[in-house]
C-alpha cells in the first residue's frame, strides 16, 4: 500500500524495470545447466554484478533459483516458485540480500494471487505473468525464431504491462561465453494499462523498449539484454546483460539456502498501542484501518493496519528515531490471507548497503517510508507557525521522493453525527517534468487532501488521494468518532 508518484519521465523509463526486475532474466535458463551472466555498465565498461541461474524440479517442486553478486560483495538470492509446473505462471517468489559483512539489507516475498494485491487498477489476466518470474515456457519462443511476434501481459504492483516481442535479424553473435547463431529481438512495452487516462497518442509516441539476444535453436536461452539502465541509480543509465559460462548444475545447487526462510517469516510481533482508527474505501474495496506505535530501545516502532472486507489484511511496520539520520530504520509490509496466514512480506532497511548498485544513494535525514504508516507520522509534520514544510518519503523500489505539506484552511470533518473542527492541508510531490511533458501532469501527479484534528494532538481525522498504481480510485480514510480497540498485535 505505496503512495506512488514518480514523475512520468521516470515511470517510462523505468517501466520495464517495474515487470522485468533484475531476476526475471533467469527464467530462461536451461535444465541441468548454471548459466552465469555479467551486467556491463555501457558507457564506463564496469562490470556491476555477476549472476548465476539454474532450475530444480524434484519433490519440492519446480523451481528457478538465482545468485547474484554485486562488486561491493552483495550478495542476493532469488527463488521463484512454480507449484504448477514450468508452462504455468509462477505461483510464488522469495528473495534475500545481504551486504558483504553478513547484514540483512532487505527480503521479499510474494504469493503470486491477484487477490493479495488490493491495489491493481485492473484485473489480471489468468495467463498474465508476475514481473519477478516470467517464465520461459510462457513464451512462445519457436514462433518467434520462426518469424512470428508474440505479446505478453506481465503484473506487478506498479501495474499491467504488455510485452510485444518482434523479431528483427539473425546475427552471429559473441559474448563472453562464446560465439552463437542468434536472434535479435526488439520487445515494446504497452504501458495503456499502467497510464489509462493518458491520451493514447502520447503512449505511442513515447513507448519504452529494449533488445534481447536469443539462441536460434533448442533450448532456447538468453545471450544478451540491451537498452535500459539500473532501477533508482543516477551512476548507471545504460546496462548490458551477457552470458558468460554454461556449467554443470552441482548436488549443492539443488539445495534450498536457509536464508530464504526469513523472506516468508512473519518474525517477531510487538505488543502495540492504538493510537487512531477508521474506515477504509477505494472503489469497491472497504476496510478498517488502524494506526499503533510502541516505543522501544531502537527507537518507535509504527504501524498501520488494514482488515479488508474480504478477509485480506495489510500491515505495514516501520521504526522511526529521530536522532539519527536518516530517520527511518526500515520499512516491512506484510499480507495476511483470511486465514491468517501470511502470503506477502517485503523488508527494507534505509541505509546505503541495501542499494549496492548506487554507492552514493542519497538518503535524506528526514526520509520516510512512502506508505500507509505515514497516516501515523502525518499529525507531528504538520507546519507549525508556517504555512508550508517538506520531507522525504522512498517506498520499496528504492524511488526517493520530496513531499510539502501546506495548510489550506479551517474547516470541519463530519464524524458520526459530529462536526469536529479540523485543519486541512494538502499534500504535493515535487516532481522535476521535463518541459515538453508539463501539459500531461494532470494525469499522473497526484495530490492528497489531509484533515488533521485542530487540538493538539492533530489526530488524522479524513486523507483522501491515489494509493498505488496510476489509474486507481482515490482512497479515503475517515477516522472514527471513538478510537477502536486499545492495543494491537
Amino acid at each position: 500500500m505505496l503512495l506512488r508518484f514518480s514523475s512520468l519521465a521516470f515511470l517510462l523509463v523505468s517501466a520495464l524495470v517495474f515487470v522485468f526486475p533484475s531476476q526475471a532474466f533467469a527464467q530462461l535458463s536451461i535444465p541441468g545447466k548454471v548459466l552465469t551472466y555479467r551486467t556491463i555498465d555501457v558507457d564506463s565498461g564496469e562490470e556491476l554484478q555477476h549472476s548465476r541461474s539454474w532450475q530444480v524440479s524434484d519433490a519440492q517442486g519446480a523451481r528457478e533459483l538465482t545468485a547474484t553478486t554485486y562488486t561491493a560483495g552483495t550478495e542476493v538470492l532469488g527463488e521463484c516458485a512454480f507449484a504448477n509446473g514450468f508452462a504455468q505462471p509462477a505461483t510464488m517468489f522469495r528473495s534475500i540480500m545481504r551486504s558483504k559483512t553478513g547484514e540483512l539489507e532487505r527480503s521479499d516475498f510474494d504469493t503470486f494471487d491477484p487477490s493479495y494485491y488490493p491495489f491493481l487498477a485492473k484485473p489480471i489476466a489468468h495467463d498474465a505473468q508476475p514481473g519477478a518470474c516470467v517464465s520461459k515456457r510462457a513464451l512462445d519462443l519457436p514462433t518467434l525464431v520462426r518469424g512470428g511476434e508474440i505479446e505478453k501481459w506481465i503484473w506487478s504492483d506498479g501495474g499491467s504491462v504488455g510485452a510485444i516481442f518482434r523479431p528483427e535479424e539473425n546475427e552471429k553473435l559473441t559474448v563472453p561465453a562464446g560465439s552463437f547463431d542468434a536472434l535479435r529481438v526488439r520487445i515494446d512495452l504497452d504501458l495503456s494499462k499502467v497510464f489509462p487516462h493518458v491520451p493514447d497518442l502520447f503512449l505511442k509516441l513515447v513507448k519504452p523498449h529494449f533488445t534481447i539476444w536469443i539462441t536460434r535453436a533448442e533450448p532456447y536461452y538468453l545471450l544478451k539484454m540491451a537498452g535500459f539502465g539500473t532501477a533508482n541509480s543516477k551512476l548507471h543509465k545504460n546496462t548490458v546483460i551477457e552470458l558468460v559460462s554454461i556449467g554443470e548444475l552441482t548436488a549443492n545447487d539443488s539445495k534450498i539456502p536457509a536464508d530464504f526462510a526469513q523472506a516468508d517469516s512473519a518474525g517477531e510481533q510487538q505488543s502495540l498501542n492504538a493510537i487512531n482508527s477508521g474506515s477504509f474505501t477505494q472503489g469497491d474495496r472497504t476496510g478498517h484501518v488502524t494506526f499503533a506505535s510502541a516505543s522501544t530501545r531502537a527507537g518507535e516502532v509504527l504501524l498501520a493496519r488494514v482488515a479488508f472486507s474480504n478477509g485480506l489484511a495489510t500491515e505495514s511496520r516501520t521504526l522511526i528515531n529521530r536522532g539519527v539520520s536518516p530517520a527511518t530504520a526500515y520499512l516491512d509490509d506484510r499480507s495476511f490471507a483470511s486465514s491468517g496466514a501470511i502470503v506477502r512480506k517485503h523488508l527494507i532497511f534505509f541505509r546505503k548497503a541495501a542499494f549496492p548498485d548506487d554507492p552514493k544513494k542519497d538518503l535524506p535525514a528526514d526520509l520516510y517510508g512512502a506508505d500507509m504508516t505515514l497516516g501515523a507520522l502525518l499529525p507531528r509534520l504538520l507546519p507549525d507557525g508556517s504555512d508550508e514544510e517538506s520531507f522525504h518519503v522512498m517506498d520499496f523500489s528504492g524511488e526517493v521522493n520530496e513531499l510539502t505539506i501546506h495548510r489550506e484552511e479551517m474547516t470541519t470533518v463530519a464524524l458520526g453525527a459530529d462536526d469536529t473542527r479540523a485543519i486541512h492541508a494538502k499534500l504535493d510531490p515535487i516532481v522535476d517534468i521535463p518541459i515538453l511533458l508539463r501539459p500531461l501532469a494532470y494525469f499522473f501527479t497526484p495530490s492528497f487532501d489531509a484533515y488533521f484534528d485542530a487540538d493538539s494532538s492533530h489526530r488524522l481525522l479524513k486523507f483522501e488521494g491515489p494509493l498505488g498504481p496510476p489509474g486507481v480510485p482515490n482512497a479515503t480514510m475517515l477516522a472514527d468518532e471513538k478510537l477502536s480497540g486499545a492495543r494491537n498485535q
